[in-house]
């Protein structure tokens, strides 16, 4: 039986794992038997071909290398080109390719680590449904046949953007992206990467005029205009062209107060983090979304950009809101994300409802898969994007956060470690209770 299995070899499943190398603690856990599924040949998450730039600095990927722990786990990472550039750019934004072609070094190096250890090993594969067992175990069956037994399971299998089901949702009432024509729709997820930007571009050529309605007001709605802006060529918008249509006002990140009082943003006491004084720390836009945020609404030092407008959905009755997607060429949903999952079934057999696959917060503050009513599962761990994790305690930002945090620092740094003990108390659980069983075999069989 192996101590943990983790699905999905990219940053989020093997959070933990680098987590433990960064801090000395990776031997510990391969000891217990470490399996990784992971159907593609390589570690490193799925971040190939996105277009856009890292919403957090250099130095926040490159921190799973500080300390001599890591640097001897992570000893061929040191010298690699991804690295050698991504050290060049350790203050600044760097592209996501850059960052997913880091993370695959890292995961080259971690792979073999994995699979020479005694006891683990690396499956080419993918798993098709767990199982909880009456012992307090899980099993893990694998699309090509073969069953994993363990004591916990992490869940890292990324995320996707459920379009069916946010389509089918009233903006205001009257009023659905499902009643819009399915071929002007490209989700936020697609048109961040070429395939996306090469459908976007032949749906706004064939238009009369390229108008585009997002719909979102976070990371995801400004990296899809940033891209509109900056990487569709032969597409030329006009004034007031592209509209994102958005429920609250955006959130903006800044270093500290006097940066925000400087930038004429209105904050309150709540959007300031206790620990780093900055504003908006979690919830806020960062780099060329925050960028764009400001020369939109006119910001000091910024240049205008009168091509994108910023339509909040309380300003419009559904009539005007209707009316301003029939009028579009292109509407791009940018409302989240929910996490891959795989089918849980419970010891007698019968299927356990998981939060994620209902489109809800997919796990606990312990970062424990949760079923549909909140109660946690026990040895399931989900992590990754759409799982809707919300940072708590150090990890926590401004009071006033109320979201969710997806971040590859996250998932290496402080989330990486809680799940790690949390495997780790399960561990120690387990092995507690069977020296108990042992002791009361012994007293048994002394007074036979």
């Amino acid at each position: 039986m192996y101590g943990l299995v983790i699905l999905g070899g990219g940053p989020a499943g093997t959070g933990p794992l680098v987590w433990a190398a960064q801090h000395g603690k990776l031997g510990w856990l391969l000891e217990q038997g470490v399996a990784v599924v992971e159907r593609s040949a390589k570690f490193g998450g799925s971040l190939d071909g996105y277009v856009i730039n890292a919403d957090s600095p250099g130095t926040s990927f490159l921190e799973c290398l500080d300390g001599d722990a890591a640097r001897d786990a992570f000893a061929p990472v040191l010298d690699a080109g991804p690295t050698r550039k991504l050290e060049a750019m350790r203050h600044l934004y760097p592209p996501l390719q850059l960052i997913a072609d880091f993370e695959r070094c890292l995961g080259e190096a971690l792979a073999p680590t994995v699979a020479n250890a005694r006891g683990c090993r690396v499956a080419r594969d993918e798993a098709s449904s767990v199982r909880l067992g009456f012992d307090g175990g899980v099993t893990v069956q694998l699309k090509g046949g073969e069953t994993l037994a363990a004591r916990a399971v992490v869940f890292g299998l990324g995320g996707h953007q459920d379009i069916t089901a946010r389509l089918s949702r009233e903006l205001v009432p009257g009023v659905r992206l499902a009643d819009q024509a399915r071929e002007k729709i490209v989700p936020s997820g697609q048109l961040l990467k070429p395939p996306g930007i090469a459908e976007a571009t032949r749906i706004l050529a064939a238009a009369k005029r390229p108008k585009v309605v997002i719909v979102g007001g976070s990371h995801s709605a400004f990296s899809a205009a940033w891209v509109l802006l900056n990487k569709f060529s032969g597409v030329a918008f006009a004034e007031g062209d592209i509209t994102i249509v958005h429920r609250r006002p955006q959130r903006i990140f800044y270093g500290n107060e006097g940066e925000a009082r400087a930038d004429r943003f209105t904050y309150t006491a709540r959007d300031v983090c206790p620990m780093t004084g900055r504003v908006h720390r979690m919830g806020g836009l960062r780099n060329d979304g925050r960028e764009l945020w400001r020369r939109i609404a006119g910001r000091p030092g910024a240049a205008p950009e009168p091509r994108v407008r910023l339509v909040p959905v309380a300003s419009q009755t559904p009539e005007k809101l209707r009316n301003i997607f029939d009028e579009a060429a292109l509407i791009v949903p940018a409302l989240g994300y929910q996490p891959n999952t795989v089918p849980v079934y419970g010891p007698t057999g019968g299927r356990i409802s998981l939060a994620a696959d209902g489109g809800r917060v997919a796990v606990d503050r312990m970062s424990r898969l949760v079923r549909t009513d909140g109660t946690a599962l026990p040895g399931l761990f989900g992590v990754g994007l759409g799982t809707g994790y919300v940072p708590w305690g150090e990890l926590a930002g401004e009071p006033s956060f109320d979201g969710h945090q997806n971040s590859l620092w996250l998932y290496q740094s402080g989330l990486g470690r809680m799940i790690f003990e949390g495997v780790r108390a399960r561990l120690e659980d387990n092995a507690r209770a069977t020296m108990v069983s042992l002791a009361e075999l012994a007293t048994a069989a002394s007074h036979e």
